[in-house]
This record gives structure tokens, C-alpha cells and sequence, in this order.
């Protein structure tokens, strides 16, 4: 044992504990039936639910205690009984209280499947409880409580998670209990006060009993139908950790994905709604060229022809993946030509939004494309080189030249070409876009600001079989440059056996043993 493992007893099998460590984490660590709603290990802890009530002791000689499983410690010796009688009696009597009183709506409610009361009542001699006092199915009075989130205080079950989040984790005090108009104490806004913040809807992550809304899910699958896919947010150099939510594949929804190095159970509202961004016509699906559709291969030629001047300027991009990256540096060191990289600027939250708003900026550094110091915010200087003739070609890596600095009235003999996503203004000028897959539908790593090497894994497959990886786009550009003289890269694998073998930082790293929470690359930690 280490200096902080403990020795203690739970329902009479003898485990290892973290002295300090709360009993609510000991038992749900062993998979024992305890509920703990008013419980989260990133908040602070009130005790006030009695859901999690425990019988406890030190000593044999002495008679069990009831205890808060949600406040009280661990000490070496303690003996815990979950089935403590008295502590049993306590538990059912009030957590049939919160079956009476809740709304009977459960199929139709988006909490169905992770609900404490549903998951702990099949659990228990509650399974066949009969709820005919309160629980009859009302009509819902949802009330308004910001731009994203409504709430029903119907279901509320005053665990106080919400009021915690909102001064525990943002600083505020924006909720608390207040006297409705029956005389009774709800959960409410204080006066002139809104859940109008980027951080509103972990809310409805938060609440165990399906009281907090997210609007734009109302008339959507409830999350127990939907597949969930790791990923990783791009909104920002953070790199929050998610689960894409998906479906017949389409994208319904993004959650939080714990990381506790990054950030820890929380999301921005924004980072949730960047599945939408591609919705509608922003999505680039189409392969053209000079305004018709044409085949791959003839994409690829008409690229590879502008390798051969020394008017060419290539705009990379931190937001692709460190695969994308590596197999572009291995194509950018055989066509030496004019370099620029951007780095696009917002205004940090200063909690899970950087001023970084590419999310692999790192990426490039350590895939060697650019150094700290040559990245650049604005592309004005490329611009300039288009207006005075030293420059006739742009090839694009997904980026909106228009927006960083370059004149939308180009000279007639300059051409442009694009590999991106988005459909935008690039795009719709360039006389060459190729589409590539986007991060929900591809398997790739980024680096976050602090260094940390994160995966994300492909969720829904793209709109057409013409769109693949930008990786495989870079592989055949090359090849066909130098005349199939590279070895082609077909799959994820071989991007990954050459990166390990190319990069000393990535020697003894395999993507497929990467752990969830990332890997901290120490050579590079600032």
C-alpha cells in the first residue's frame, strides 16, 4: 500500500480506499446500489438529500451510525453497511417521497435512462412501487430560464446541483430557493437574473431527474437512443473532450466527455453546437472544377500542375488534425514555395474558451510546418503579393483567405485552390475545391494548448463517397507530384507507423493506445 491506501469493510468484504477519500465514492466505485443525487464530486457537497444514507463505525464493539455517505471520509478500519437497517428505513421513506411527487411522464421525458429515480427504483424493491398520489401526468409549465434552457419545476428534486454549478464553477449567484406563489420553495432565477451564459446548459447534464431543458433537443431522440462517439471540440486551442450523439447518421447532440486535466465534466454551450455549423449550405460536398463537377483524379492533376511554378502560396490551417498535418509537411517539403499559417484570434472566457480559436496550432509546431514565431494572425502580407504579381496561385488548407486580409477583388490571372470543409467564399471563388471529411466524421489526434495529445473517433460518415480524409488527399497529391516514387497511405495506420517513426516526440506512442483523457507530451510542455 501506499502512504494514502486505507483498509476498510464494505457490506463485509474487506477493500482499499484513499484515506479522505468520500464513502459515496467508494461504494459507486464497487458497483453497489447507493443513490446520490445531490452528489457531484466537482461541486461542493451539502448533505441535505438523505438519499445517501449509510451505516458506519469504527470499531466492532461499537453500533453503526448513520452517516452521509456524500460528506463523510474514509478512515483506515471504518466499516461501512449500506444495509444498515436503520439507515435503510430512512433512505426508502424519503426516496419514496420523490417517487410520489414526480411527474408519471418518464416515457416521453429526455432524462429516460439516466434518471436516479428510474435507474435506482428498477434496482431496488421499488420496481414495482405504484405512484397514484401526485405522480398522475400534468401538463408541463416549462419556465424560461435563459436563450438555450427551460425548466420544469414539476420534476425538480431540490438536490441543489444547479444553484452549486452556478456559484461553485462560474461565481455567480444566479439561482436559489424561492417562495413561488403556492407558498412553496422552488428552484428560480433571482430577480433580474438569466441563465444567458456559455455555460448554461450543463444544467441539464447536471440535473438527475430531468428538470433542466435543452430547447433545441425538445423535439428530438432522448439521449438512451442515441450511439455515443469520443470526440474532441475544435471551437478553441482548450480541446474540451465530448461524446458526438448520433443517429441514422445524423449528429443530434454533443456532451461533455470528463476529462479532469482538461475540462473536468463541463462544456461550453457553444462547443455543443458545432455540429450545426455544416448544417444547411455551409457544407462543402462537391468536387469542381472551373464551376463543373469532375472526378478526384482530375482535381488532383489540376493541383499537382500548380506544384511546378514559383507563383504558388500555400495558406495552412491549425485547424485539421496532427495526421493531416504530417503527411502535408511531407508534401510541403517537396514543393518549396511561399508558406503562411494562420492563427485565428476571439476573446477568451478565461475558463474553457482560449483566445486560440485553432485547435492544433501545436500540431503544426510539432509537426515541424512552422515555428511559434512565423505564425501569423492575418494574411495581409499575402495579399500584397497577389496585388503586385509575385504571386498568381493560392492553394487554400481549409481557410477563408477573404476573411484574414486578402482582397476579394483578386487580378484575373490569380487561381485558387481549395481542401476544406466549409462551403464559403474561398470555396465558391477557387477553381479547384476538393471537400474532406469533417471531425465527426473522421479518426484523427489533435494537440491542445498545453501539449496534450487527444483523439477523437469518426461518428457519422460523409454526405457522399468522394470525401475522404485530407491525409489521403495530401498522399495522392504527392504521389502523383512524384510520380508514385512515395509510398501510399491508405489507412489511419500507415499515417501513424510513419509519424512514430518521423517524429521523436510520437517514438513510442500508438494512436489505437492513446488513453481517453490524452497524453501530456513533456518535450513540448510549456
Amino acid at each position: 500500500m501506499n502512504s494514502s491506501e486505507i483498509n476498510i469493510i464494505v457490506n463485509g468484504k474487506k477493500i482499499k480506499a484513499q484515506a479522505g477519500e468520500k464513502l459515496v465514492e467508494i461504494i459507486q466505485r464497487h458497483e453497489i446500489p447507493l443513490s446520490a443525487p445531490c452528489y457531484h464530486k466537482l461541486l461542493t457537497e451539502t448533505g441535505h438529500c438523505g438519499l445517501c444514507l449509510v451505516g458506519a463505525r469504527r470499531k466492532v464493539t461499537d453500533r453503526f451510525s448513520v452517516v452521509f455517505a456524500c460528506t463523510a471520509t474514509a478512515k483506515d478500519g471504518m466499516e461501512i453497511d449500506t444495509e444498515c437497517e436503520e439507515a435503510v428505513s430512512k433512505r426508502n421513506e424519503l426516496f419514496k417521497l420523490h417517487l410520489l411527487q414526480h411527474p408519471l411522464d418518464c416515457s416521453k421525458c429526455d432524462k429516460v435512462g439516466y434518471c436516479f429515480l428510474h435507474k435506482f427504483a428498477s434496482q431496488t424493491k421499488f420496481a414495482g412501487f405504484t405512484r397514484t398520489v401526485k405522480g398522475q401526468l400534468q401538463n408541463v409549465k416549462y419556465k424560461e430560464f435563459g436563450q438555450h434552457i427551460l425548466f420544469d419545476t414539476q420534476k425538480c428534486i431540490g438536490c441543489q446541483r444547479c444553484i452549486r454549478f452556478c456559484r461553485d464553477v462560474l461565481g455567480e449567484e444566479l439561482l436559489g430557493f424561492i417562495r413561488n406563489e403556492d407558498g412553496y420553495m422552488d428552484v428560480d432565477l433571482y430577480p433580474g437574473k438569466r441563465l444567458n451564459n456559455n455555460y448554461s446548459l450543463n444544467l441539464v447534464d447536471l440535473c438527475p431527474a430531468g428538470a433542466f431543458v435543452n430547447k433545441n433537443c425538445v423535439y428530438q431522440p432522448v439521449e438512451w437512443d442515441l450511439v455515443s462517439t469520443p470526440s474532441i471540440s475544435t471551437e478553441s486551442s482548450v480541446g474540451i473532450n465530448t461524446y458526438v450523439l448520433h443517429k441514422d447518421n445524423k449528429v443530434f447532440r454533443i456532451k461533455p466527455r470528463e476529462n479532469k486535466y482538461v475540462n473536468g465534466s463541463w462544456i461550453s454551450d457553444s462547443a455543443r453546437n458545432e455540429h450545426k455549423y455544416f448544417e444547411n449550405k455551409k457544407r462543402l460536398t462537391k468536387i469542381m472544377q472551373n464551376g463543373q463537377q469532375v472526378h478526384l483524379e482530375t482535381a488532383i492533376l489540376q493541383i499537382v500542375k500548380t506544384f511546378l511554378t514559383n507563383e504558388l502560396a500555400v495558406v495552412c490551417s491549425g485547424n485539421v488534425s496532427l495526421e493531416d498535418q504530417f503527411v502535408l509537411r511531407k508534401l510541403l517539403d517537396s514543393i518549396v514555395h511561399n508558406l503562411f499559417f494562420l492563427r485565428k484570434k476571439r476573446t477568451s472566457d478565461g475558463f474553457l474558451v482560449s483566445d486560440d480559436a485553432t485547435p492544433n496550432v501545436n500540431g503544426a509546431i510539432l509537426n515541424k510546418i512552422i515555428t511559434e514565431e512565423k505564425i501569423i494572425d492575418d494574411l495581409e502580407e499575402l495579399n500584397q503579393m497577389v496585388q503586385s504579381g509575385q504571386c498568381r496561385k493560392i492553394l487554400s488548407i481549409n481557410e477563408e483567405i477573404f476573411s484574414h486580409g486578402v482582397s476579394y477583388a483578386l487580378p484575373d490571372n490569380v487561381e485558387i485552390f481549395y481542401i476544406g470543409t466549409e462551403n464559403n467564399k474561398t470555396s465558391k471563388r477557387a477553381a479547384v475545391t476538393i471537400p474532406v471529411t469533417t471531425v465527426f466524421e473522421n479518426t484523427g489526434t489533435f494537440i491542445n494548448k498545453d501539449w496534450r495529445l487527444q483523439k477523437f473517433y469518426k461518428a457519422v460518415n460523409p454526405p457522399n463517397g468522394s470525401i475522404f480524409p485530407m491525409w489521403y488527399i495530401f498522399s495522392l497529391l504527392l504521389n502523383v507530384y512524384l510520380g508514385a516514387a512515395e509510398k501510399e497511405l491508405l489507412w489511419l495506420d500507415d499515417v501513424w507507423k510513419d509519424m512514430s517513426h518521423d517524429l521523436d516526440s510520437l517514438a513510442d506512442v500508438d494512436f489505437f493506445h492513446v488513453a481517453f483523457d490524452g497524453i501530456l507530451l513533456k518535450n513540448y510542455q510549456k
